[in-house]
């Protein structure tokens, strides 16, 4: 058996450091729990990306006897999970500091423990691998949702995330059996070249139900029941781990388990994931605009922003590969920034989760309300922000593919999308009142900076991340022909 270990250094680090800060968790007074690991797994993941460039080669190299694949890809995508928590452990420091729980060690090396799911997941080459790390990340959710005293929200989003989140992932792995049954592997490369051999319909239905599954994952359109209750619900930082991480692992383990797989079959499986992405990208935005609570405006936001990612997924190979990444890339810093901005006006009794929070918001806060436009209106795919490019390249994917109905569903969900952008925009500087804020954690300010100075430098020079992207396609490409 070929291990190849060195490449799996990054994922033996993070999951060594979890193990190590439950340890420590017996020895930390509880008053330093916060501070001390928020520091850690900072450190932690610091570490991570600098050992994720070190080991991955720019070839595509397998190890555990083809269980893993790691390329460019996969480094991109890590970089930016990385990255993510690093943002994530801002934010959640100050709302630590806001509201109680007993369990703050337990929240950060949870964190860790997720973010070493989602790294599997976007490197797996094989179906069990897929599926374990896939739980592994969402049971880890189901923690963080839950781990706030007396937060009743976050309980009930849990419990709702963990009933249709166990569907979903009893529904995928029922079509992973199938594929099993037909080609006697669970290895990507093995699938593809045993399809021929197969009966296509057993394969189409198979694939159905592990398209299904990933969209009940990921609260695409109409599996999508969970996801308002659950973003609405959760911790706010836990949302934005959510959000941000678990779309980036989950479209791409998408990409890499369908493009070689299932490649041959997608002339019927192209049209209904089309299909689905339309209905999801103009339902989530039309179910937006009515929302008074941000989060839950957000959560039906992420709903029409997964349409798109799908949509892009079903263009020609290459050009897929690129815009779903490059969309995953600017959503991150989206979602990062706009729930970090309700994580700094959150105070107890949730206030500051509600439009109405907002009025005033420039009187009182000038430089935050100014930060609020940049994120917001990047969400709605404006130029010269990172969004917009997000936004234009699918769009170009999608004509270059001779999807231009699609295309033309994606730009009016846009359109229908300004109509609930504007609105805490209006409310933070056309609308006079608002209580006098108590002082704004310093980390989760530093992560909202953070993510709207990437949306404007990457908005205003795209080609930074292009070339970089091109790189990663090219590398999973030269893993699959």
């Amino acid at each position: 058996m070929e291990l190849n270990l060195n490449l799996f250094v990054p994922e033996l680090f993070l999951a060594a450091s979890g193990i190590f800060m439950i340890v420590l968790d017996f020895l930390v007074p509880t008053r330093a729990k916060n501070r001390t690991f928020a520091l850690l797994t900072a450190l932690a993941g610091a570490v991570a990306v600098f050992l994720v460039v070190l080991f991955t080669p720019f070839s595509p190299e397998e190890a555990f006897n083809g269980f893993i694949k790691k390329d460019y890809l996969a480094l991109l995508s890590q970089v930016l999970i990385l990255f993510t928590l690093l943002l994530t452990v801002l934010v959640s420091y100050d709302y630590l500091k806001k509201f109680e729980t007993k369990y703050p060690g337990e929240f950060y090396y949870t964190l860790l423990f997720a973010t070493v799911g989602a790294m599997l997941m976007v490197e797996a080459n094989e179906l069990s691998t897929l599926f374990v790390s896939l739980e592994v990340t969402s049971i880890s959710i189901y923690v963080l949702m839950a781990l706030f005293r007396g937060d009743y929200r976050g309980k009930e989003g849990a419990l709702k995330y963990f009933i249709l989140g166990s569907v979903g992932a009893g529904v995928m792995a029922y079509g992973f059996a199938v594929v099993y049954g037909l080609t006697r592997t669970t290895l990507y490369p093995e699938i593809a070249s045993s399809i021929s051999n197969s009966s296509p319909l057993l394969l189409l239905l198979a694939v159905a139900f592990i398209l299904s599954g990933f969209l009940f994952k990921r609260g695409v359109f109409p599996f999508h029941p969970w996801v308002p209750d659950a973003y609405q619900g959760a911790p706010t930082p836990v949302t934005l781990f959510m959000g941000a991480v678990m779309k980036v692992a989950a479209f791409v383990a998408l990409v890499r388990l369908f493009l070689p797989a299932f490649l041959s079959l997608s002339p019927h499986w192209q049209e209904p994931v089309l299909i689905f992405a339309v209905l999801s990208a103009l339902f989530g935005a039309l179910a937006a605009l009515n929302q008074e609570n941000l989060k839950r405006m957000l959560a039906y936001s992420s709903i029409s922003h997964g349409g798109v990612i799908l949509a892009a997924l079903a263009s020609y190979p290459a050009v897929s590969v690129f815009s779903v990444l490059f969309y995953l890339f600017a959503y991150a810093f989206m979602t990062v920034a706009s729930f970090g901005l309700i994580s700094l006006l959150t105070v107890k009794g949730y206030r500051g989760e509600s439009l109405s929070d907002w009025k005033g918001l420039y009187q009182r806060a000038p430089f935050l309300a100014l930060l609020s436009v940049v994120v917001f209106m990047s969400l709605a795919g404006i130029p010269p922000l990172l969004g917009f490019w997000a936004k234009f390249y699918v769009l170009i994917a999608l004509v270059e593919s001779g999807q231009v109905l699609v295309a033309l569903a994606i730009l009016l969900a846009s359109l229908i999308s300004l109509g609930f952008y504007l609105k805490p925009l209006v409310y933070a500087f056309m609308k006079e009142g608002g209580e006098k804020r108590e002082e704004l954690g310093f980390s989760a300010y530093a992560a909202v900076v953070v993510s709207a100075f990437f949306l404007v430098l990457l908005g205003l020079f795209p080609e930074l991340l292009s070339q970089l992207f091109l790189l990663g396609v090219a590398s999973f490409l030269k893993g699959v022909v």
